[in-house]
């Protein structure tokens, strides 16, 4: 796991610790966590640095919290946390989490939210789960900045071209649809309506990539292609699995849950096929249990661990 995301897991960590309503099972699920990996101790000692700066902040956080549901005092905690990693003067750190792109970007979306969007040119721009991304049009050109996470845009018609641009390079829309999702060493295209154009950043040439396929590509090259999927039936809120490994399969059902899901590595090859309502996580996770031989252990919200039986 990056450092992002472990810096995030502690974040989420101490937004549910000063929530003032944490239970039992969270308390014991976060002293799990925190003995499970030495990176996640490090992550937790990494907040210290900003202790003192965010304990000025418990006493203005809690009467920003009072009398509101526990989940919206979570939202609203994590705010507060997030301006203060700020304000603790850790912004050269902070640029590179999710939660300083959350607040900086145009657009955004946590963990089981989507967006629909509907841009000056009429292009129409759907976000999945935990993206965040920046729209930048001008009399040249039409960019989208994709940070993070995964989108899909049906592209209107204009005269000038429209780029998609992620850390391992940009995607030139040449058709009608594309599905876009930056993962941790690449970045996937899939040219659902008409073709697209590649282009690695320290790439030696461009890739043209024909519709009803899809590709990866790191920072130097495309790495690999293949016929279009079910990259984004996301849209219609359904994640879909054609034998798929369970551990890959709870990974990308991750990505729609706040916290975690650990996979026993005993069960982690299992196989797993069907079509799975979105952003029900709960739902998913019970009907798994029909399926296989398997036994889930709910620590809390944001810790779930699945066995064998």
């Amino acid at each position: 796991m990056n450092d992002t995301a472990l810096q995030q897991q502690a974040l989420e960590w101490q937004v549910v610790l000063w929530s003032g309503e944490v239970t039992a099972a969270e308390q014991r699920a976060f002293e799990i966590w925190l003995a499970a990996n030495e990176q996640h101790q490090q992550a937790w000692d990494g907040l210290a640095t900003m202790q003192h700066t965010l304990q000025e902040l418990r006493v203005p956080a809690a009467a920003l919290l009072r009398d509101k549901p526990q989940a919206t005092k979570r939202r609203r905690l994590l705010q507060v946390l997030a301006v203060g990693t700020l304000a603790a003067g850790m912004v050269p750190l902070a640029r590179h989490t999710d939660i300083w792109q959350d607040w900086s970007a145009d657009h955004h979306t946590h963990a089981g939210e989507q967006q629909h969007l509907l841009l000056a040119d009429g292009s129409r721009l759907s976000l999945n789960t935990s993206t965040a991304v920046d729209i930048e049009f001008n009399a040249m050109e039409r960019r989208l900045l994709l940070h993070r996470g995964e989108i899909h845009i049906a592209v209107a018609p204009g005269a000038h071209p429209l780029f998609i641009q992620t850390r391992h390079g940009t995607a030139q829309a040449l058709g009608s649809r594309l599905n876009m999702r930056v993962r941790a060493d690449e970045t996937w295209v899939s040219a659902q309506e008409g073709a697209a154009r590649l282009i690695p950043t320290h790439g030696a040439a461009d890739y043209m990539l024909a519709s009803g396929l899809q590709a990866g590509f790191s920072s130097h090259a495309v790495t690999e292609t293949m016929p279009n999927g079910a990259e984004a039936t996301w849209l219609e809120g359904r994640l879909v699995a054609e034998r798929m490994r369970l551990g890959d399969f709870l990974d990308e059902l991750n990505r729609y849950r706040a916290g975690v899901i650990r996979c026993d590595a005993a069960v982690a090859n299992m196989v797993v096929s069907g079509v799975f309502p979105l952003p029900d996580t709960d739902r998913i996770l019970e009907s798994l249990l029909q399926a296989l031989p398997l036994r889930i252990s709910y620590f809390s919200r944001y810790w779930v661990s699945v066995h064998a039986l």
